[in-house]
């Protein structure tokens, strides 16, 4: 991201319908996941400002990395702690140390998302937690994509495609801001069309609190449609997958395996 959508992260990120209705998903999938009570080692890959770790420190040991030294900067004035400036491809962690990683609105970012994918699976221990969101659909593309130094919008079957590829188990892949589908579809092709400067420019933009309070409700149904079924189609693509085990572990139980069908 351009380093001025940092400070109108840590202005929003609190109370902005968006930041908040994702933050609500991914709190509510944490809180699936920690059920027998056990604190989680949590890492928040593209941590931006802050905002997210403090809501997760819920559930467990927060970790944060983030490319950006302002964001970090962002992070120190939240009082967040235990943040490290690095790239998703480069990530500063032991092998197998979390329980979970979140990876929200990152990978469209990356120049390889597959090697950014690998590099999650390898500080992820086996079965942990993976949740990540992008934003979905290449006709969607927009100034709001090029203000935020995007390299692509994906489909919910790209996604699934790619984390299998790089050894996850996906457990589920949906869309989500569907009910705001098609007015956000309609204000991408006039923001397109009234493109008047080389200097990008997102579409997020500071609402009356009537509206955002709606807009945040809308999310809160959408979160509430996602515990029965998928949503068919919407702005952005949801995942949840889980880091099978190295290959050297599924290859030593396989001779194990092995072993015991010999001796039967």
């Amino acid at each position: 991201m351009y380093q001025q959508e940092y400070e109108e992260m840590y202005k929003l990120e609190d109370f902005y319908w968006w930041f908040v209705g994702r933050r609500r998903l991914v709190c509510e999938i944490l809180r699936n996941e920690s059920t027998n009570g056990e604190p989680l080692t949590i890492l928040d890959v593209g941590c931006g400002t802050g905002a997210n770790m403090l809501a997760f420190s819920a559930h467990g040991e927060v970790h944060g990395v983030d490319p950006s030294s302002q964001a970090v900067t962002f992070c120190e004035r939240r009082s967040v702690s235990r943040v490290k400036q690095a790239s998703v491809e480069d990530l500063p962690y032991p092998d197998s140390f979390f329980d979970v990683v979140t990876i929200l609105d990152v990978l469209e970012h990356t120049d390889d998302d597959l090697a950014a994918l690998k590099e999650v699976k390898r500080v992820a221990k086996p079965n942990a937690l993976i949740v990540s969101t992008v934003p979905a659909y290449g006709f969607l593309w927009s100034e709001h994509d090029e203000a935020l130094q995007h390299r692509r919008r994906y489909s919910a079957h790209e996604v699934r495609n790619k984390m299998t590829v790089c050894g996850f188990d996906v457990e589920r892949s949906s869309y989500f801001v569907t009910l705001l589908f098609w007015p956000i579809f309609l204000m991408r092709i006039s923001q397109g069309l009234a493109k008047d400067s080389t200097s990008p420019k997102t579409a997020i933009h500071v609402l009356p609190p009537w509206l955002n309070s709606m807009l945040l409700k809308l999310l809160d149904v959408e979160r509430w449609m996602l515990r029965g079924f998928n949503l068919p189609f919407g702005v952005t693509i949801v995942a949840t997958a889980r880091a099978t085990k190295k290959l050297a572990e599924r290859e030593q139980a396989g001779s194990k395996n092995d072993v015991k069908e010999l001796a039967l």
